[in-house]
Protein backbone atom coordinates (compact mmCIF):
# COMPACT_ATOMS: atom_id res chain seq x y z
CA UNK A 1 0.00 0.00 0.00
CA UNK A 2 1.49 3.34 -0.85
CA UNK A 3 1.28 6.44 1.51
CA UNK A 4 -0.94 8.16 -1.28
CA UNK A 5 -3.86 5.28 -0.64
CA UNK A 6 -2.87 5.27 3.04
CA UNK A 7 -3.29 9.14 3.29
CA UNK A 8 -6.48 8.95 1.18
CA UNK A 9 -7.96 6.64 3.86
CA UNK A 10 -7.03 8.22 6.62
CA UNK A 11 -9.11 11.84 5.42
CA UNK A 12 -12.07 9.88 4.95
CA UNK A 13 -12.25 8.49 8.40
CA UNK A 14 -14.52 10.30 10.25
CA UNK A 15 -12.67 12.55 12.61
CA UNK A 16 -13.75 10.95 15.86
CA UNK A 17 -11.08 8.14 15.03
CA UNK A 18 -8.01 10.04 14.37
CA UNK A 19 -6.82 9.80 17.72
CA UNK A 20 -6.93 5.88 17.65
CA UNK A 21 -5.23 6.79 14.28
CA UNK A 22 -2.55 8.42 16.50
CA UNK A 23 -2.13 6.04 19.07
CA UNK A 24 -1.92 3.05 16.54
CA UNK A 25 1.37 4.69 14.72
CA UNK A 26 2.54 5.53 17.77
CA UNK A 27 2.16 1.65 18.98
CA UNK A 28 3.96 1.02 15.42
CA UNK A 29 6.70 3.81 16.30
CA UNK A 30 7.59 2.01 19.44
CA UNK A 31 7.22 -1.76 18.11
CA UNK A 32 9.78 -0.70 15.34
CA UNK A 33 12.23 0.66 17.93
CA UNK A 34 12.02 -2.74 20.09
CA UNK A 35 12.30 -4.98 17.15
CA UNK A 36 15.45 -2.68 16.00
CA UNK A 37 17.18 -3.62 19.12
CA UNK A 38 19.01 -6.56 18.11
CA UNK A 39 20.63 -7.36 21.56
CA UNK A 40 17.78 -8.45 24.45
CA UNK A 41 19.02 -6.13 27.51
CA UNK A 42 21.53 -8.07 29.38
CA UNK A 43 20.14 -8.87 32.78
CA UNK A 44 22.78 -9.61 36.09
CA UNK A 45 23.17 -13.47 36.12
CA UNK A 46 21.33 -15.09 38.92
CA UNK A 47 23.67 -15.04 42.54
CA UNK A 48 23.15 -18.38 44.31
CA UNK A 49 22.89 -18.57 48.22
CA UNK A 50 21.50 -14.91 48.75
CA UNK A 51 19.64 -15.77 51.40
CA UNK A 52 21.92 -18.02 53.51
CA UNK A 53 21.79 -17.11 56.83
CA UNK A 54 18.63 -15.49 56.98
CA UNK A 55 16.44 -18.29 57.77
CA UNK A 56 16.62 -20.91 60.93
CA UNK A 57 15.69 -24.62 60.02
CA UNK A 58 14.90 -26.45 62.92
CA UNK A 59 16.44 -29.58 63.45
CA UNK A 60 13.25 -31.78 63.90
CA UNK A 61 12.19 -30.14 60.47
CA UNK A 62 10.86 -33.88 59.52
CA UNK A 63 9.23 -34.61 62.73
CA UNK A 64 5.69 -36.17 61.32
CA UNK A 65 6.47 -37.17 58.29
CA UNK A 66 5.56 -40.42 58.42
CA UNK A 67 2.32 -39.28 59.87
CA UNK A 68 1.55 -37.05 56.87
CA UNK A 69 2.67 -40.48 54.71
CA UNK A 70 0.15 -42.96 56.52
CA UNK A 71 -2.53 -40.22 56.08
CA UNK A 72 -1.71 -39.91 52.28
CA UNK A 73 -0.78 -43.39 51.38
CA UNK A 74 -3.99 -43.99 49.08
CA UNK A 75 -3.25 -41.02 47.64
CA UNK A 76 0.64 -42.03 46.67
Amino acid sequence: MSYDVLEKQIKALPEEYLEDVSQYVQLLFYKAKVLKQKEPPQSSPIKLGLGKGLFKIPDDIHFGDNDILEDFEEYV
